[in-house]
């Protein structure tokens, strides 16, 4: 049987029992690598990775449309690894090389994402990432978006004045 069949027919099964497959996220990926080398730590070591840090650089890449091309899995991962370098947690080391090897993440791809993530943070915790000047900021809408929006304005019932009387 073709493999075209065995998909047409996975999918119509999920469809009757209502199962949505949904795609994992790099955020899902940062929270299992986490808790995987949490597990392997030593009791008084597992404050040395801070997974909220961790979701904030997280943050930090997907304001960036570069990161949208990396595969979530690779993405986690190089964030995971670049902050166990900047703590230099050597003994950490090896557990993201297994992880590495169990998610069948080529070590180029993770070397360049790396340098990718770094850069991104770097840029991002600089002075030139600072508040942007709020009278260049626009909002750009399509004619039809803006012709929308200035129907369903009129079509906002105004509330009459509560007037305010003095005790």
């Amino acid at each position: 049987m073709p493999a075209k069949d065995l998909m047409r027919m996975e999918k119509i099964v999920l469809e009757k029992v209502c199962w949505k497959v949904k795609a994992t996220t790099a955020f899902q990926f940062l929270q299992l690598y986490y808790l995987l080398i949490q597990e392997n730590l030593p009791f008084e070591r597992r404050n040395s990775l801070n997974f909220e840090r961790l979701e904030a650089q997280l943050k930090a890449c997907h304001c960036r449309i570069l990161f949208s091309k990396a595969r979530p899995s690779v993405l986690a991962l190089s964030i995971i690894a670049l902050e166990i370098q900047a703590q230099k947690c050597v003994e950490l080391t090896e557990i993201v090389e297994c992880l590495q090897k169990h998610s069948k993440i080529n070590g180029r791809d993770l070397t360049f994402w790396q340098e990718l993530v770094s850069k991104c943070l770097t840029e991002y915790s600089s002075n030139k990432c600072s508040k942007p000047n709020v009278q260049k900021l626009k909002w750009i809408v399509s004619g039809r978006t803006a012709r929308q929006l200035k129907h369903s304005y009129y079509r906002i019932t105004h509330l009459p004045t509560i007037p305010e009387t003095v005790p």
